[in-house]
């Protein structure tokens, strides 16, 4: 059965269209939270207002197979002709495409005919933190006539399962799991330390706001950074939680200290993959490392929690505290991915305007 693609404006999906979107989320073969429908609405309506995603799916008959959100560009100095950029918003730290499993060679092909077979704009598409070693990131730049234009390559902190089923915990480098004990035992001495985890409707209004809260409280707050702090962000993570949470896709870990919660993570949960999001902490234990904490416990309860899980992505820089705590790393790259001769002329005519590019923003 052939297959089709279609761009389409976020405001005209139907309730069914949105209900295959969500379906293909939770058993896409790519775990990309980001493009998660409760996701993509939420942020649609509180962080890109003026710049609203264009919706690709591809379909074999009713069953929809692949899906990523694009947003229109004009020509700039990093794309000199008018192109498609992956979504993005100040909170989505990946990009890339949903798709059921075994169907990324297919889903690649319909992606690539349709950049090569369509409008100027779709010849060129920019990408920003793919996984580069991701099944259908492999098979997409392997099609015919595509070439690739990589701006950037950062090694992301995750853990993987281990082949041979070594616990999540047992895989933490022994002087800083050492460390985190020595914290551990500072914390207990003004309380009895527990973990909670929230999946499902345990993952209410109340633990998004406690994590708000939270997560004002120490440098984010104090510069202005925080969700909290930013009315729009605030309203996007409220609506985001109602929206992950009827299918268990939001999930809270607490660490708390008698019954104070000191420190507190949003996770999402999609496909076979767990995700961070946010973490705060409160500064009044900063001594023994709450935030640290936090995401050792969390990694305590991993194979417990979620036995069929492959991998938790920290969603954090390879400089970040989690790179100390998680053991592997996935190779996320961005850049610029195009057909055609004149796009080959043009990429290669403006190289030398890169680093101008990357000073008046044009490569977001």
């Amino acid at each position: 059965m052939s297959l089709r693609t279609r761009l389409r404006p976020l405001d005209v999906l139907s309730n069914d269209d949105l209900r295959a979107w969500e379906e293909l989320a939770k058993s896409s073969a790519a775990s990309v939270p980001f493009l998660h429908p409760g996701f993509v609405l939420a942020a649609a309506r509180w962080l890109t207002p003026g710049a609203p995603p264009i919706v690709l799916s591809i379909e074999r008959g009713d069953t929809l197979i692949g899906l990523t959100c694009l947003q229109r560009r004009a020509a700039n100095l990093f794309v000199p002709m008018p192109h498609w950029r992956a979504y993005r918003n100040q909170h989505a730290f990946q990009s890339g495409v949903l798709h059921l499993p075994g169907e990324a060679a297919d889903v690649a092909g319909a992606i690539a005919s349709r950049m090569r077979g369509g409008t100027l704009r779709d010849r060129a598409i920019v990408w920003h933190n793919v996984a580069g070693d991701g099944e259908l990131w492999s098979a997409l730049r392997d099609q015919a006539g595509m070439a690739w234009t990589q701006t950037a390559l950062s090694q992301r902190p995750v853990l993987r399962r281990h082949p041979d089923d070594v616990p999540a915990a047992a895989r933490v480098r022994t002087a800083t799991a050492k460390d985190l004990r020595r914290r551990l035992r500072r914390l207990q001495e003004r309380g009895d330390v527990s973990l909670r985890i929230l999946q499902g409707v345990d993952a209410d209004a109340a633990a998004a706001m406690r994590h708000l809260t939270l997560e004002d409280a120490g440098w984010k707050g104090e510069r202005g950074s925080s969700m909290l702090a930013s009315e729009g962000e605030r309203a996007f993570f409220l609506e985001l939680v109602p929206r992950l949470t009827r299918s268990g896709g939001m999930v809270f870990v607490e660490t708390l200290c008698g019954d104070q919660v000191v420190a507190s993570s949003s996770n999402l949960y999609l496909g076979n993959g767990l995700s961070g999001f946010k973490t705060g902490w409160d500064p009044g234990f900063a001594a023994s490392s709450p935030g640290k904490l936090n995401e050792w416990h969390l990694l305590q309860a991993l194979d417990r929690q979620w036995p069929d899980l492959a991998l938790f992505d920290s969603q954090a820089h390879a400089t970040s505290y989690m790179a100390e705590l998680l053991p592997d790393r996935q190779p996320m790259v961005s850049g610029i991915l195009h057909t055609g001769r004149l796009h080959r002329i043009a990429m290669a005519g403006v190289r030398a305007l890169r680093p101008l590019a990357y000073r008046l923003g044009h490569d977001d």
